[in-house]
């Protein structure tokens, strides 16, 4: 038996089993308190309440201190980007990260602000709640559907279906005086939505039905039929054969039953028709600054600084008009922002006033072109699938 003793120098004879990280599963080192390996600190199986705070403030305000610092120099032309390419990149979130932050609060502050009501139609109704039967379906009045247009079309029908009751009594039952309660009671509860109806279709050719335009293509549809079948059973109605007509006419009915359903749908994929709208415009502004050899992603970063800006701008100016509506005065702010797109060529590019005044001039022109262009195709799109 070998009775020599072990060198403490020796590493293999003295070492013992190092600890495993939890993360990655390599060894840890020795002494240290970080995995060489991943980075994690060395987990002990607890985690005390002091570290977890900690850790959640750092990572808050190390975020907030770069938003805010992003939020006000957005406010100088061209100031976030002339940083950003000067090098100074750790300052700022990432411009995808920020623009899409910035998307969330404005879309956010556009759903729970925007009072202009879900069909864009304002109607003053003022009616307690009460159970409609229509065609045996039992839908509840609430004072959220008391501006629904739908719901105007369901009350419509409802009266319509109480006068043909009327109407099939016996002749001895339809006494003048059994008639003129039951227009006193039809003209209390539903007088005043059958008077909007009326005014709202003024110059529609019937009065039983809608007509849904699709452009060249028209679809006469009873008032009756939309409120008591649904989409799929009226295009078997209908009798509607064709792929397009079907669509057309089942998304027609359900943006009438529920034109919220339409806008929240349109408003998820407006991001995308944004950053879509960046992608070309900024195609059309490495045209126009050609000789200065720039590359597609500094005009795309420029954009891209600009419209969380300007989104920035929209954000505060719903919340200004949730308390104070500015009205008119809406254009003004439009104008505004492409005021700021003009400083903000005039900054990065370094033309002189001239050519950067005639360049901004075409370039919002085809920005307006194409903004129409890519939101009509996202409404397409949306109203087609939604």
């Amino acid at each position: 038996m070998d009775l020599s003793p072990v060198d403490p120098k020796d590493s293999s004879a003295a070492e013992e089993p190092r600890e495993l990280c939890s993360n990655c599963g390599k060894k840890m080192a020795k002494k240290g308190k970080f995995c060489p390996h991943c980075g994690q600190k060395r987990f002990e199986g607890r985690i005390p309440l002091k570290a977890l705070t900690g850790k959640f403030f750092y990572k808050l305000t190390n975020l907030d201190s770069k938003l805010l610092r992003m939020m006000w120099r957005l406010l100088i032309p061209a100031q976030v980007s002339l940083d950003y390419f000067s090098g100074k990149i750790k300052q700022y979130p990432h411009p995808f990260q920020f623009f899409f932050v910035v998307m969330f609060f404005f879309l956010l502050a556009y759903n729970k602000l925007n009072t202009t009501g879900d069909t864009g139609i304002n109607f003053s109704f003022s009616a307690e709640n009460k159970d409609i039967n229509l065609g045996g379906k039992t839908e509840t009045n609430s004072p959220a559907k008391e501006s629904d247009f739908y719901f105007l079309l369901q009350r419509y029908v409802f009266s319509n279906q109480i006068r043909e009751g009327f109407d099939s009594l016996p002749p001895r039952l339809k006494t003048p005086a059994v008639n003129e309660s039951l227009n006193i009671i039809l003209e209390k509860t539903n007088g005043h939505w059958t008077r909007q109806l009326d005014s709202l279709f003024s110059k529609e050719k019937s009065r039983d039905s809608l007509g849904l335009n699709f452009g060249t293509r028209v679809m006469r549809i009873a008032y009756k039929d939309i409120v008591e079948y649904s989409p799929d059973e009226l295009v078997e109605r209908y009798k509607v054969k064709d792929w397009l007509g079907k669509t057309l006419l089942r998304q027609g009915v359900r943006s009438i039953m529920s034109p919220q359903d339409l806008i929240n749908a349109f408003i998820g994929s407006f991001s995308w028709t944004i950053l879509a709208l960046i992608i070309v415009m900024a195609g059309m502004m490495h045209l126009f600054y050609w000789p200065q050899k720039r590359y597609y992603v500094e005009h795309f970063i420029v954009l891209m600084h600009w419209h969380s800006g300007a989104l920035l701008i929209l954000t505060v100016t719903l919340i200004w008009n949730y308390f104070l509506p500015l009205g008119e005065y809406w254009g003004f702010i439009i104008l505004g922002i492409f005021a700021f797109l003009w400083f903000t060529m005039k900054r990065f590019y370094r033309q002189n006033w001239f050519w950067t005044t005639f360049k901004w001039f075409w370039f919002s022109l085809f920005y307006l072109i194409g903004f129409a262009i890519l939101f009509s195709i996202g409404l397409l799109v949306v109203f087609t699938f939604f």
